[in-house]
């Protein structure tokens, strides 16, 4: 198993938090993060997230029809500063 690149991780951050419109109330589907990225991409994308997840950047939802994915509060944070240009990839965080 190849280690993601910090580019990826970053691009998902940024797409969660798209995805969610920066909110830590709201949780997404796999497919509304997965739909950012070209298909060529997406199964990185798929084994990335756990690697966020276990950084403490994601977590995951349970819901009643499948799983979703939600920032936390060091994620928004991560997030916020890596659109507004403050630091360059998650390592920072």
């Amino acid at each position: 198993m190849a280690k993601c690149s910090i580019e990826t991780l970053n691009a998902i951050l940024v797409a969660v938090f798209d995805a969610t419109n920066g909110s830590l109330s709201a949780h997404v589907p796999l497919e509304a993060v997965l739909r950012r990225f070209p298909g060529h991409l997406r199964g990185d994308v798929r084994r990335c997230i756990k690697e966020l997840i276990k950084r403490g950047l994601l977590t995951l939802h349970p819901t009643r029809g499948s799983t979703t994915y939600q920032l936390t509060q060091r994620g928004l944070e991560c997030s916020t500063k890596l659109t507004k240009g403050e630091i360059s990839s998650v390592e920072e965080c």
